[in-house]
Parts: structure tokens; C-alpha cells; sequence
């Protein structure tokens, strides 16, 4: 693991009152309930992909004058 990210992240573990094995326990039990990850990185590509074709549809405006 990329250990800044792994103590960037345990920073935050610690703001919130969490130590990294709580934070990891966390999010295990949290995959276990949804039969899934508790997120979606196709989430964050679905935006990138809808703010692009935002972008595209406007430049498209823009051209049309």
C-alpha cells in the first residue's frame, strides 16, 4: 500500500474518532451488508463521462453561432 495515501487516510480515520483497524472493520461489514462494494468507481468515471459530454454539448453551442 502506498504509504502516504495509508497515512492520509488514517488522518481522517482519526478526525472522525476511528483508528485504521476500526475504519477497515468498518467498511468490511459495510461490503458483507450490501453483497457488494459500498461504493462504485464506476460512479466517479459516470460523472467524468456526463461532464464531458456537458462540455461537448456546449462548445457544440458555441460553434453553432
Amino acid at each position: 500500500m502506498d504509504e502516504i495515501l495509508r497515512k492520509q487516510a488514517a488522518a481522517i480515520f482519526e478526525s472522525m474518532g476511528l483508528t485504521e483497524e476500526e475504519a477497515v472493520t468498518l467498511f468490511y461489514k459495510r461490503t458483507v451488508a450490501a453483497g457488494r462494494m459500498p461504493f462504485s468507481a464506476s460512479e466517479e468515471q459516470g460523472k467524468a463521462k456526463r461532464k464531458k459530454k456537458r462540455m461537448n454539448e456546449r462548445f457544440a453551442e458555441w460553434d453553432a453561432f
